[in-house]
């Protein structure tokens, strides 16, 4: 990431304005998810009267485990993706979404900020950053995992809504646990375990976080591209025995981040 040594400017909310151009946001919040556009005016930057303006982005600045925009390209010769839509004089604007502009999930994503550039660098606006990426929102449901989108490297949590489930045998299961499979981007297995203990965040609701390689063992150069998850329990019979019961598989492919 270049910088330069200018006088930081101060981000209020979806506006940074200054002598020093001016940035808004489409929609004004966001998550990593989301589709976002950003309009950047670059009247009192050396960008001032310019036909063609190139982004140069990077995620995560000043808290680690950051990454350049994939459309940067090189500083002295940008990437055409990285090339922004001119929409007036000095307005240009630039859409993304932060999973795929960075190539990182959105448990990894917490910021990003940019700047504009001349594709060979020899001028460019200041750093704007950094702007925050809004945590996800569920929605409630019977079965459900945090995050939605995430690779086979991020740590998953599943969840039962006990609260939410419409069986009988599901409203009733006590003893909660889960059982977890793995799968190669072929499908084929790559290892389980069951009867996992999860923990009970609340009378009506049961979750288990994990990390897939710290479940199984996963062989050198095996790459996962799903894994499925059933919670299980127990319920009474007509006698007051204990008989096994469990919810439906449910399977969770990954993505592929860039």
């Amino acid at each position: 990431m270049k910088k330069i040594l200018l006088l930081i400017v101060c981000c209020f909310g979806a506006m940074w304005a200054s002598g020093q151009g001016k940035v808004t946001f489409s929609p004004a919040t966001f998550t990593a998810e989301d589709e976002v556009t950003i309009t950047l005016d670059v009247t009192g930057t050396p960008l001032e009267g310019a036909n063609d303006v190139y982004i140069w982005a990077f995620s995560n600045d000043g808290v680690g485990g950051g990454k350049d925009a994939s459309t940067n390209g090189q500083w002295g010769n940008s990437s055409e993706d990285a090339k922004m839509t001119k929409t007036a004089a000095n307005i240009f604007t630039f859409k993304f979404t932060g999973t795929t502009l960075f190539g990182q999930s959105p448990a990894e994503l917490i910021n990003f900020g940019f700047l504009g550039k001349a594709k060979d660098g020899s001028k460019q606006t200041p750093d704007y950053k950094p702007f925050k990426f809004d945590p996800l929102v569920f929605t409630a449901s019977q079965f459900r995992i945090f995050p939605a989108k995430l690779d086979y490297t991020d740590m998953a949590t599943v969840y039962f809504h006990q609260s939410l489930a419409t069986d009988i045998n599901l409203q009733r299961m006590t003893n909660i646990k889960v059982n977890l499979s793995f799968y190669n981007e072929a499908g084929d297995p790559v290892g389980s375990k069951q009867g996992i203990t999860t923990a009970k965040e609340s009378a009506i609701l049961f979750s288990y976080s994990f990390i897939p390689d710290r479940v199984v063992t996963i062989p050198a150069g095996i790459k996962l591209g799903k894994f499925s998850y059933q919670f299980t329990g127990t319920v009474k019979d007509a006698n007051g025995l204990d008989v096994t019961t469990s919810g439906p598989v449910i399977e969770v492919v990954y993505t592929v981040f860039n």
